[in-house]
């Protein structure tokens, strides 16, 4: 399996919520495919918080041997390490109809790296501490 690192960008909207739209492709041993997804993410309230975990809702385009839409839930948390620098972890179920032969439902997750263009302002961690 060759899989090329997904790009995703997210924008904060309002009240716990931010659209993110991504993109990646992958080819396995039977079948090659690129996938355009756009999800709403909700993360309770605490977008300002060291360790951010939210729940996704969205849908993507799979494009195989024909293009399936899919309907896509999941959940996932960034863990701010620095101002402008996070680790993120994702786990997506990406649901497709039976109808849609070229792409079967299918469980996604993933890890990434996230920078953000503006600095956040993070809880004092217990190694920021001056002893």
């Amino acid at each position: 399996m060759q899989q090329s690192p997904r790009i995703n960008v997210t924008k904060y909207l309002f009240n716990a919520f931010s659209a993110d739209i991504g993109f990646s492709t992958a080819a396995f041993d039977t079948q090659s495919y690129s996938t355009f997804d756009g999800v709403l993410r909700y993360d309770f309230g605490t977008s300002l918080s060291n360790r951010v975990p939210y729940l996704l809702l969205g849908g993507s385009y799979v494009v195989a041997e024909e293009t399936t839409p899919t309907l896509n839930i999941g959940a996932g948390t960034t863990f701010w390490v620095k101002p402008n620098y996070g680790i993120n972890l994702q786990f997506m179920y990406k649901f497709s109809e039976d109808r849609f032969e070229s792409q079967y439902s299918h469980f996604y997750p993933s890890i990434g790296f996230v920078y953000s263009f503006k600095s956040r302002n993070l809880n004092p961690r217990l190694w920021d501490r001056k002893h």
